[in-house]
């Protein structure tokens, strides 16, 4: 008997996220950890990694699923198991050369994330990176957006990578990929969609209001995309050449969270405040800093409720921020962007329907005019997580530059800590070190502020 629940498509987002790959714009989702190596089970090698992850891979069974396209006239693509999987193709190893510093794996890395991920195997790779300074290693994950947006991606982090620091506990490794759909199984499954979505087209036609109630989120969403203002020209925003290059910035979450909760303010108010003030220092570096400018930063904010919160896939809409860079105190700089993340909050996110959004992303993105940063936020597991035995001490999830705009910032929480990557492209943002140093600057400002005003309210009392 069918088993109507076991074919999965892919959704119109997930079809898109590949058709926009196809024209050059990369679409994968990354992230770096660095390993302690002296944990309680030994060294971490290649082999040991390879076991701790395949023991684990049926937590998160996308992760053996490859894609397939069924012939013409049975629906859209489809998730199967791949036959042929084996963890070899996708735990690989890498030596990072001498002197195995930040700099030197922040360059192997960006080499590794450069590359498209092979549409023949199930959409991810990991790779043990070796010959740290210290003794050291990491761990560079790629997962293609089709398989997970940011949240997905921790979700299946927390999967792979326990909690448990001794790595004893074993998980069940036996797999057999099942077999994939018939041509009897698709074509039913075909016409059950059809059927549902003729049915759900008739049931809205007798109900006009359903109908409106429908489309006027995204009708909101579309008037408030088209009555987005534009975005400053500056020197930040010319076509990426393919070429880019990571730094790192290291915060104490405790400390973020508590000089954002002193100013009415979030987290993600203080990464985007630090923003802002790389930004600031890099264009007054450039003589572009002007009074009053004000930048645009593109920040995706996630659509899933509370049901599907860890589900596969992506499901993410887009915030459009202002930057005050005119603003020069950091305090005043962050209230204005709670004040502006909080108004839009309440309004509809951009989220475009697929077709549009691989429209505007193909033939928009190399030239658009809306923002001229990329930000993001994704909040981590609160504890360490282990592998094989290693303890995993940070995480920070590595970004990529595209169309026109050369710099994305990304945050991630994790054990305490507010981790940011941020990735430049090469020529366009050689100067890269003094972005990222404005960024660090403003967080160390925030904080001092913050504890002078403390240590007066302690003296007046």
């Amino acid at each position: 008997m069918d088993d109507p629940g076991r074919i999965e498509r892919l959704s119109q987002l997930d079809l898109s996220n590949l058709r926009i790959e196809d024209h050059g714009l990369p679409m994968h989702v990354a992230a770096l950890m660095l390993v302690d190596q002296a944990g309680p089970c030994g060294k971490l090698d290649l082999d040991a990694l390879r076991v701790a992850v395949d023991r684990r891979l049926h937590r998160v069974p996308r992760l053996r699923q490859i894609l397939h396209r069924p012939p013409p006239g049975l629906g859209p693509p489809i998730w199967i198991d791949d036959p042929g999987f084996n963890v070899r193709d996708h735990v690989r190893h890498c030596a990072v050369p001498a002197p195995g510093d930040e700099d030197t794996l922040l360059t192997v890395c960006s080499k590794l994330n450069a590359s498209r991920l092979d549409r023949f195997r199930p959409l991810w790779e990991m790779w043990l990176l070796t010959g740290l300074a210290g003794g050291g290693s990491g761990l560079l994950i790629r997962l293609h957006h089709a398989v997970a947006d940011g949240l997905a991606a921790v979700a299946m982090m927390e999967a792979l990578f326990g909690a448990d620091p001794v790595g004893l506990i074993p998980d069940v490794c036996t797999w057999r990929p099942r077999p994939k759909p018939s041509t009897r199984e698709l074509v039913a499954d075909s016409l059950r969609r059809k059927i549902s979505a003729t049915s759900s087209a008739s049931a809205q036609l007798r109900h006009p209001p359903a109908i409106l109630a429908r489309l006027r989120p995204l009708a909101r969403s579309a008037r408030a995309l088209a009555r987005a203002r534009r975005a400053p020209r500056v020197s930040i925003n010319v076509p990426v050449s393919g070429h880019h290059h990571l730094m790192l910035v290291r915060a104490d979450l405790d400390r973020i969270r508590n000089v954002a909760h002193a100013h009415g303010a979030t987290v993600n108010d203080m990464v985007l405040t630090a923003v802002a003030g790389g930004a600031r220092s890099l264009l007054d570096a450039r003589g572009e800093l002007t009074p009053g400018l004000v930048l645009q930063a593109s920040v995706p904010a996630s659509l899933r409720g509370p049901s599907d919160d860890r589900a596969a896939g992506n499901q993410t809409g887009v915030m459009i921020v202002p930057l005050p860079l005119g603003e020069a105190d950091p305090a005043r700089r962050l209230v204005s962007i709670a004040a502006a993340t909080a108004t839009r909050k309440r309004q509809p996110l951009h989220q475009p329907n697929a077709r549009i959004l691989q429209s505007w992303m193909i033939r928009v993105m190399k030239r658009q005019h809306l923002v001229n940063l990329l930000v993001s936020n994704v909040p981590g597991p609160r504890d360490h997580l282990y592998v094989a035995g290693a303890k995993i001490m940070e995480v920070f999830q590595l970004g990529t530059v595209q169309g026109n705009v050369t710099v994305n910032v990304g945050a991630f929480s994790y054990a305490g800590h507010l981790n940011l990557d941020v990735v430049g492209d090469s020529e366009a943002v050689c100067d890269l070190a003094i972005f990222t140093g404005g960024i660090s600057d403003t967080l160390g400002q925030l904080d001092v502020l913050v504890r002078a005003e403390s240590g007066r309210t302690t003296l007046r009392e």
